[in-house]
Parts: structure tokens; sequence; C-alpha cells
């Protein structure tokens, strides 16, 4: 690979986005229509991605790092859903864990900002190579991720419309 193809890639890539023909959308999110619905479908995609992450590979950052997303996500479409919010209504990371919490999705639990705390903290040492996950943490955050998202899907009685089960499984085609 050299520049030219460097070049040839940024062209083409400028021009699927220029003309708004990115191609057939990934399946998992196609059926989805709300604004809601797009942040609970790219919830699931992410969970998806981490299950087979899992399945015999040793790519940890990608599996946290996709927790982290799949969490936020979780969480804003339990904001666009249930309030008078939209998706761009949230600039930060942190706005979306302050609301939750102040909502009382989670009890006085403390989760989302406790979440948040170790997210505000690790995420930028992990993403920055600062700190390096192991498969322990790896699992751990994915579990966590598998967790918050169910519950925050039953706590707003979405099951028909994730694309997920507790198994992992596609609900969906």
């Amino acid at each position: 690979m050299g520049l030219d193809d460097v070049v040839d890639a940024v062209d083409y890539v400028e021009s699927l986005l220029a003309d708004g023909e990115t191609g057939p959308v990934q399946d998992s999110l196609s059926w989805q229509q709300t604004d809601a619905d797009i942040q609970l479908g790219k919830a699931c995609a992410m969970l998806g991605t981490c299950r087979q992450l899992r399945q015999g590979t040793n790519n940890y950052v990608s599996i946290v790092e996709l927790s982290f997303n799949a969490i936020e996500r979780s969480f804003q479409f339990y904001l666009v859903d249930q309030t008078a919010a939209e998706s761009a209504d949230f600039r930060s990371h942190g706005q979306v864990f302050e609301e939750i919490a102040a909502r009382g999705v989670f009890s006085d639990t403390d989760v989302p900002d406790r979440i948040d705390a170790f997210r505000s903290t690790h995420r930028a040492r992990i993403y920055y190579d600062l700190d390096r996950p192991g498969r322990d943490l790896a699992a751990g955050m994915h579990e966590l991720a598998e967790a918050a998202h169910a519950y925050v899907v039953a706590f707003a009685d979405a099951y028909p419309r994730c694309n997920c089960d507790e198994r992992g499984t596609q609900n969906r085609e």
C-alpha cells in the first residue's frame, strides 16, 4: 500500500458520504425507524460483536471499548425513548450517565455514577494504551454491558424491539 492507495481510499469514502449512497444498511439496523430504536439497535449490534470476539480471540481492547459503547447506547436508547430528548441532545458521554442516574432507572444504587467513574478514568487510559485490559476485565465489561442492556430494555418494556435476547441470539432477520 502506497500513498496513492490512501488517497484513492479517502476519495472513495468521501464520494460515498457526499452521495449519501453508503450501501445496504447492516441487517440488524435496517428495521429501526426512530431515534430511540437506532440507539437500541446499535447497542444490540455492539453486544453481538462482543459475543463474536469472545469466541476464541484475545482482542480484549475491542471488547472493553464495545462494552463501554453498548452501555452508553443502551442508556441513550432509554433516554430518547422515554423522554422528549433526541440523540443529538447528548454531546458528552457524561451527560448520558448523569441523565440516566437522575431518572432513577437504577433506583438508588449509584450504578450509572459508578460506571461513569471508571469509564471516565479507565476508558481513556485503555484507549491511549496506558492500561492494557486483560481477559478478566474484558469478560467482566462484556457481562456488565449485557446485564445493563437487558435491565434497561426490561425497564423500558422494550423486549419486542430489542434485537438480541439474553442468550445472545438474534430475534430479527
